[in-house]
């Protein structure tokens, strides 16, 4: 086994226990695969991510050894310092290259960029994480991983940002818990708190090391609701938590008002020490 591999298969472990828990309690798997299927996931969130014509530049692609490709941006700035990773994981159906060019205009201005693809593919260029965290955990950290190998210690492996939306708010909740060490700062559009459930007792266990999370929805979204207690459930863990439920929005990530959304956001999660 190469390295590479035995470093993934050792982040794996405690989602293969996970796995191994629910495989031998159906009501819990039922209750974790309903969280991110009942749930309001846009059933093609790609349709509403339409990209400026003036972003010209595509993402670089990234080679992730088992699943496909992801794209990332480099930082903007010094090309020797390090700098911190923003994960972007995108909703169900969608193409990660489009959703990586437009968030590349906020997030480069911080740190890279990286976007797994999800390990589902729905044709056309649309990938989705089909409600499962474990095997995205290891998308993520292996996207990771070669981001590290291709640029060295620019880039960070600790205390990153994790964004997740829709579905990948699912997969966001539950990995980020899990790898604290990796991604201590979370943001998360259309959150679920749901989606807490099989991570809630690792989100108290490791509250101390959660230096920020940013919860963002659209008043019309019918996860509003749940956004707001998934806010309740971490400020009662007495963890830094900001919510916000911009009036006039819907389930979608606002390509057009990226900057007035979201800079401020990634400026205060990435500003935590």
């Amino acid at each position: 086994m190469s390295k590479r591999a035995q470093r993934i298969a050792a982040l794996a472990l405690p989602f293969v226990a996970a796995g191994a828990l629910l495989a031998s309690e159906p009501s819990v798997a039922a209750k974790a695969a309903g969280a991110a299927s009942s749930a309001p996931i846009a059933p093609s969130s790609s349709a509403s991510m339409k990209i400026e014509p003036d972003v010209k530049l595509g993402p670089q692609v990234l080679n992730n050894p088992g699943f496909p490709p992801a794209y990332f941006y480099a930082p903007k700035g010094s090309k020797k310092a390090m700098k911190p990773v923003i994960v972007y994981l995108h909703g169900r159906g969608s193409n990660s290259q489009e959703h990586c060019r437009a968030w590349a205009k906020v997030a480069t201005e911080f740190g890279w960029l990286l976007c797994p693809s999800g390990q589902q593919s729905r044709g056309g260029g649309e990938y989705a994480w089909n409600n499962d965290y474990i095997n995205g955990t290891k998308d993520v950290m292996g996207a990771l991983f070669e981001l590290r190998k291709k640029f060295g210690k620019r880039v960070q492996l600790k205390g990153n940002v994790l964004i997740g939306f829709s579905e990948g708010a699912y997969v966001a909740q539950n990995i980020g818990p899990r790898n604290v060490e990796t991604f201590n700062r979370w943001m998360i559009v259309a959150a679920c708190d749901r989606y807490w459930s099989p991570a809630a007792q690792m989100i108290h266990d490791e509250k101390k090391k959660i230096k920020r999370v940013f919860l963002w929805t659209g008043e019309l979204d019918g996860a509003a609701p749940e956004t707001e207690q998934a806010y309740k459930h971490l400020s009662t863990e007495g963890i830094n938590v900001k919510m916000s439920i911009p009036k006039g929005f819907w389930h979608a990530i606002p390509v057009e008002t990226m900057a007035q959304n979201y800079r401020k956001v990634l400026r205060w999660l990435v500003a935590a020490k």
